[in-house]
């Protein structure tokens, strides 16, 4: 479920203290000189300037006077649970572990069987989450792609009710469309107390929550913001996402970049923490660069270095930060995606990510992959393994052991190798390290097709314990009641 960090492990660091500590000052900058732009938000306006800001009704412009920020960092928790449906599956938000989740919503799924892009179904979302629920390197997900078959209206409601059926792990929720978020926030909150069983329940352990992105450059949708501080107040944690594109909404420079990333996130903590002081709050640097040949999401190695680098920026606030990794470009399971994946999930993890988020993609979010998740695994482990740092003491040393064999000897038959192989050594379950005629022997298959192989092993095999058939039931009666009472069409 996760990786505790210790002393030993290896650090990545991007930025000097000075550098920190300028791109810390030019955020402060840019809140008390530029602003951020508030959408559909008169009362989260209001709220601002009577705690100090300065508004510009008219044009929904807020500027933040430094010592608003630096009051809402210092009140923001540092630590915090997120909680699953069985609390086995618990995890805390503490700077000394780091997990993996999954990315969300994705609007394609790449068929099993036919490799072929198609749009994301209900069957593809359970199946998914039931993959996700099965490998333990994933601390949460449920989200992984949307139910495009069902009603536009209920969709999110429909997505949320799946995917605490088919994981016993923490999932949040999402609401779209906006002309109906508030309204879709409710039926969410009915959804959740109907699993918890209880609104004391839920409120002891929030089951999801809801949090806001801001829309680069510096700006919000206030209904967004509205539920957040609504659920805020009921004890929800909060999530606080930027995903600016460098050269597109961000400044191209990355420490611009950052810069305007962490003025949005900044604003967004601020907004918070003054209507409910101490919300459990995460933040996500969700960063990335206009390829500027193709005009999409470029994902080369810079953004590797702009993730670590928002880790870094994170933490000097103290916040707890999740980053985006497993990205990459490639449109099919292979060798780029591989590679682009495994460096841009390395440097973050070094760096000292809480939360390292995007497994089982394709195309930077476009497609869900069953094969991706499986190999997303291998490289989550691989990493793990990776950044556990070398251990010297004498045991290790082993100056006995080679005293002992000598030249010209050999070390396979030591008790000293039988006692530490398997905490030393990577055994990986779908990468293989056969001889080339081993290999050819059990079928020459590719590492796609073994992580296809063992996704189809898992959708045969595993099933999380579902909910209790009158918990299901009760909430397809809140799904159905939500059908009738929202509109079908928004505009």
């Amino acid at each position: 479920m996760g990786f505790e960090k210790h002393s030993l492990m290896p650090s990545f660091r991007v930025f000097s203290e000075d550098s920190i500590d300028a791109i810390h000052l030019a955020s402060l900058e840019v809140l008390e000189k530029t602003g951020v732009r508030i959408h559909h938000g008169e009362s989260i306006l209001k709220m601002l300037k009577d705690n100090g800001c300065t508004v510009d009704f008219e044009k929904g412009v807020v500027k933040f006077p430094s010592y608003v920020v630096e009051e809402a960092v210092k009140k923001t928790p540092k630590t915090f649970f997120v909680y699953g449906r069985n609390p086995k599956y618990d995890y805390k938000l503490d700077g000394r572990h780091v997990y993996f989740t999954t990315d969300t919503e994705t609007t394609s799924t790449v068929d099993l069987k036919t490799g072929e892009w198609r749009p994301s179904t209900m069957d593809d979302l359970e199946k998914l989450t039931r993959v996700t629920d099965a490998l333990d390197s994933y601390a949460s997900g449920g989200h992984l792609t949307t139910a495009l078959d069902k009603p536009n209206n209920v969709r999110c409601l429909y997505d949320y009710a799946a995917a605490l059926n088919n994981t016993e792990k923490p999932c949040g929720w999402s609401v779209y469309p906006p002309e109906l978020a508030m309204q879709l926030t409710d039926y969410q909150l009915e959804i959740a107390t109907a699993v918890a069983g209880s609104e004391k329940k839920l409120k002891e352990r929030p089951l999801g929550g809801s949090g806001f992105c801001t829309e680069s450059s510096l700006k919000f949708e206030g209904r967004y913001v509205d539920i957040a501080l609504k659920l805020a107040k009921l004890g929800f944690p909060c999530w606080i996402a930027s995903f600016p594109l460098g050269g597109a909404t961000a400044p191209i420079t990355l420490a611009g970049s950052l810069v305007m990333t962490n003025a949005e996130i900044l604003s967004s903590v601020c907004t918070v923490q003054l209507v409910a002081p101490g919300t459990n709050t995460s933040v996500f640097y969700l960063m990335g660069n206009l390829d500027m040949k193709t005009g999409l999401l470029g994902q080369g190695p810079e953004e590797s270095l702009l993730y670590a680098g928002a880790v870094e920026v994170a933490k000097y606030y103290g916040f707890c930060v999740t980053v985006i990794g497993f990205n990459s470009s490639s449109k099919i399971s292979g060798a780029q995606t591989s590679y682009q994946k495994a460096m841009s999930t390395l440097l973050p993890v070094l760096a000292g990510a809480d939360v390292v988020y995007g497994a089982g993609e394709l195309a930077g979010g476009m497609a869900a992959s069953f094969e991706e998740l499986v190999i997303d695994d291998e490289i989550c482990r691989a990493v793990l393994k990776a950044v556990q740092g070398i251990e010297v003491n004498d045991e290790t040393l082993a100056v006995d052991v080679i005293d002992k064999v000598g030249p010209g000897g050999h070390y396979l038959a030591e008790k000293h190798t039988l006692k530490h192989f398997e905490d030393v050594l990577f055994f990986p379950e779908i990468t293989d390290r056969n001889s080339y005629d081993a290999w050819k022997k059990a079928g020459g298959k590719s590492m796609v097709k073994r992580a296809r192989e063992k996704a189809e092993e898992i959708l045969k095999e595993h099933w999380p314990t579902p909910l209790e058939e009158d918990v299901q039931k009760e909430i397809s009666e809140i799904i159905r009641k939500a059908e009738k009472e929202l509109p079908k069409s928004v505009s």
